[in-house]
């Protein structure tokens, strides 16, 4: 469908709406809690009609995009017909009806964006056909949704000579060529005036772990066995030491040796021991996982996803699981449907004594790499909630976090971006998205940093500071790493709080606490706060020992006694 140059005669009367303009710090990452009420916002009638009923838009802009956010009554993929639609956006880009493709009585529209064919039409002189990569499209979310969030570049010439927003006022309207709903209707026309206000900077996050006791998780899909590609390996190396992981799941590693990416995790990062990095991989898959700590055991059972128990430090006063997982790409819904529903079965088995694994209470455990979830947002949600659904294969599911609630989806939004995509490549006609992803348990761990790193959006002085150039991540790979740094939730993992042969006094307590033992032999003495990081230790204590807790801030602490045996029992501690 192409749409030619039109000269508009204005006949009716027409109801403008006009919007009450304003910037705001809009992250387009799928959440919607950064859209408040009062910003420009046109609402539609609910109407009887067959197909997608438009509801509501909500419109505001930065200095780098317009945003857009709408609200239709039916989940659809936006940049597919898996749910049937004809949904397009046509903005009147130089506020001139005469102008443009007759959208609509009183829309001279420049922009035609089709999103389920993922192009537009720019509707000037010469007309053109772009890509969303030429209007820097970056919509949220990749699954099905009732309500998406659009940016659109600003600054821009798609075709290399208009400029994309020649005017300061535009109008806004969305069609449904299926349904033949539009918002808004005929005979009203909405009016958008870019804010110019500046908005409330974004700070960048710093790429350091900013305490050593927190466990760094990284996911990253190298495109392609990118990992022994001559012409890329500088840069994951480059990359890769920087982001300094304690554990990491590669994908896309299909025709790549373990040992080869041993041998080079071994030198970029030496741990100063003489097993170096441990390493595993799905035999005959694309995974590849390595860990600082060694892995006591895999599970080669769930295809496309690879289970590794990890034995952490005694510090940790606990094992972890992580799961490097790439489903299934593309149009492939019902397979990764099946994957999710194997993997939920897995963790039930898990909690569960028999079967393929048995998993100590409180283990944590974290889901993350490529899931390519780009489809039915039911994969997703079973992944969350653990609502399988191949209930006569799989059993029936039921929520896995050890507190019977749903996992945690930790959007790693981008250090220097108000985006969360973790894939671009732009000469695909699929415009950037959030591919990669890291869930996790949080009744017994929490995120305390979490980032996708794009360095070719990160500034010059910042790319400086770290050693990086400026098309690193794209040179490496089409996807973004994610990044997650963990603390383990001391209270959740302990099962046995108090010990009555040992008793502590005064707690609470403001600046000494006695530790005092009523029977023989020598303990260990580890005092943890609440996110797992030990803030003492003494070995070998065999009487009454004092712990100085001046220099620590009022809270809640965890001490541990260890006897000679290896057996913990513990105290809970209130510094005032």
């Amino acid at each position: 469908m192409r749409f030619g140059s039109y000269i508009l005669a204005i006949v009716a009367l027409f109801i403008p709406v006009f919007s009450s303009a304003q910037s705001a710090p809009i992250s387009i990452d799928g959440v919607y809690t950064d859209w408040p009420p009062n910003l420009a916002t046109f609402t539609d009638v609910p109407e009887s009609i067959t197909g997608i009923d438009l509801l509501e838009m909500q419109v505001s802009n930065d200095d780098e995009f317009l945003f857009i956010r709408i609200i239709i009554d039916t989940e659809i993929n936006l940049t597919s017909d898996l749910v049937s639609q004809h949904l397009m956006l046509f903005i009147d880009t130089d506020d001139n009806p005469s102008t443009g493709y007759n959208a609509q009585t009183g829309y001279g529209s420049e922009l035609g964006v089709v999103f389920r064919e993922r192009l537009a039409h720019y509707n000037v002189s010469p007309y053109s056909q772009v890509s969303f990569s030429d209007i820097q499209m970056r919509p949220a979310p990749t699954v099905t949704s009732n309500q998406f969030e659009i940016a659109i570049g600003r600054d821009l010439l798609p075709d290399g000579i208009n400029p994309l927003f020649p005017s300061s006022t535009i109008r806004i309207l969305f069609k449904d060529l299926d349904s033949g709903d539009s918002m808004p209707n005929t005979g009203e026309i909405f009016y958008y005036t870019f804010d110019e206000t500046p908005v409330t900077p974004l700070v960048p996050t710093d790429l350091e772990k900013q305490n050593e006791n927190f466990i760094r998780i990284v996911a990253y899909n190298t495109l392609y066995n990118g990992l022994i590609d001559p012409s890329r390996v500088a840069n994951f190396e480059t990359i890769i030491k920087l982001l300094n992981p304690d554990i990491i799941g590669f994908s896309e590693c299909n025709d790549t040796n373990p040992d080869d990416i041993k041998i080079l995790l071994d030198n970029w990062i030496p741990l100063g021991n003489s097993d170096g990095w441990y390493v595993v991989n799905d035999y005959g898959g694309d995974l590849i996982t390595l860990s600082r700590w060694p892995i006591l055991q895999h599970w080669q059972s769930l295809y496309r996803q690879l289970p590794v128990f990890i034995d952490l430090p005694e510090n940790y006063n606990t094992d972890l699981l992580f799961t490097n997982a790439h489903l299934r790409c593309c149009s492939a819904n019902y397979e990764r449907q099946e994957q999710v529903d194997h993997y939920v079965a897995f963790m039930l088995d898990a909690q569960s004594q028999g079967g393929e694994i048995d998993l100590p209470q409180d283990t944590p455990f974290v889901y993350a790499g490529d899931l390519n979830l780009v489809g039915f947002v039911q994969q997703l949600t079973t992944l969350l909630t653990g609502a399988i659904q191949n209930t006569a294969t799989y059993g029936q599911g039921a929520q896995y976090d050890w507190d019977n609630t749903d996992l945690i989806d930790q959007i790693c939004r981008q250090t220097d971006k108000r985006m969360a995509y973790t894939w671009r490549h732009d000469s695909s006609s699929y415009p950037p998205g959030r591919l990669d992803f890291m869930i996790y348990s949080d009744a017994v761990m929490e995120t305390e940093k979490a980032f996708t790193l794009q360095t070719e959006v990160m500034p010059a002085d910042r790319l400086q500071t770290y050693g990086l150039g400026q098309y690193e991540t794209s040179n490496a790979s089409d996807h973004f790493p994610v990044v997650t740094d963990f603390s383990i939730n001391v209270a959740a993992s302990i099962s046995e709080v108090m010990d009555a042969h040992t008793s502590v006094y005064p707690n609470p307590a403001k600046e000494n606490i006695k530790v005092l033992f009523d029977k023989m032999g020598s303990f260990d003495i580890y005092l943890y706060d609440s996110c797992g990081v030990i803030v003492f230790a003494k070995e070998k204590v065999t009487k009454e020992f004092d712990i100085d807790l001046r220099s620590l801030s009022p809270g809640m602490y965890f001490l541990s006694t260890v006897d000679f045996n290896g057996n913990a029992t513990w105290h809970k501690v209130i510094k005032e």
